[in-house]
C-alpha cells in the first residue's frame, strides 16, 4: 500500500505528524482495550521497534483526525487544503486519501486497524505482537483527544463521560494528567506513549 511505503521512506520525520489540528472527541464508543503483558522480564519491543511504532502512533493520530473530519462531512478537497504546506504534508495527504477510500465506522476501531497495518508493514512487528503497542497507541489517542478538549475549554467532566465506556481506570488517569498540564497535542501524545511503552520496551 503506497501510504505505508511513504511512511517507511520518511519514518524519521513521523513525530511531527502528531502536531496537527486539534479536535474534540467524536461521538463514538471505545473498543475493548488489550492490556500490556504484566510481569515480563524481557522487553516486548526493541528500541528500534519502539521508535518505529511511535511513528505509526503519530500517523494514526492524523488518521483519526481525518476520519473525524470525514464523519462530519468535510470534503477530501477541503481536508487536503487544510493540511497542504504543513510539515510532512506528503504523508498527511496520503493518509487523507487512504481514510477517504476506506470504510470508516467507529473511529477508535479504525485507529486500531490503521495502527496494526502500519506496525506490521512499516515497523515489521508481527501482528501477534502488536497488542500491547496498540494499547499504548490508544492511550496516546486518549491523551491527544483530552488535550484537544482542554484547549477547546471542554469541561473535564464531559471528557470523562465520553471515555466512561472504555475499560479500566487508565482513561480517567490520562485525562486527569492532561488537564493538569499545559501541553501541545504532540506533547500529550508522546507523554502517554512513553509512559505506557517504557516498561515493556528497550531504549
Amino acid at each position: 500500500m503506497r501510504i505505508f511505503r511513504a511512511v517507511a521512506a520518511a519514518l524519521s520525520c513521523l513525530c511531527a505528524a502528531c502536531a496537527v489540528h486539534p479536535v474534540a472527541p467524536a461521538a463514538s464508543t471505545g473498543p475493548g482495550a488489550v492490556t500490556p503483558a504484566a510481569g515480563t522480564t524481557a522487553p516486548l519491543y526493541s528500541a528500534r521497534e519502539r521508535a518505529s511504532l511511535f511513528g505509526c502512533s503519530a500517523l494514526t493520530d492524523t488518521a483519526m483526525i481525518v476520519a473525524d473530519m470525514k464523519h462530519r462531512g468535510v470534503s477530501l478537497q477541503d481536508v487536503k487544503g487544510f493540511y497542504a504546506g504543513r510539515p510532512n504534508s506528503d504523508l498527511t495527504l496520503a493518509t487523507a486519501d487512504r481514510v477517504y477510500d476506506d470504510k470508516v465506522g467507529n473511529i477508535w476501531d479504525y485507529a486500531t486497524v490503521f495502527f496494526g497495518d502500519c506496525a506490521t508493514r512499516v515497523s515489521l512487528v508481527p501482528r501477534e505482537r502488536t497488542g500491547p503497542a496498540s494499547f499504548c497507541m490508544l492511550n496516546s489517542m486518549i491523551a491527544a483527544s483530552a488535550q484537544a478538549s482542554r484547549e477547546a475549554h471542554v469541561p473535564i467532566e464531559k471528557v470523562e463521560q465520553y471515555f466512561a465506556g472504555f475499560p479500566g481506570d487508565q482513561p480517567r488517569a490520562i485525562i486527569t494528567r492532561v488537564y493538569a498540564q499545559s501541553q501541545s497535542r504532540a506533547e500529550a501524545h508522546a507523554e502517554a506513549w512513553n509512559a505506557c511503552m517504557a516498561p515493556i520496551s528497550g531504549g
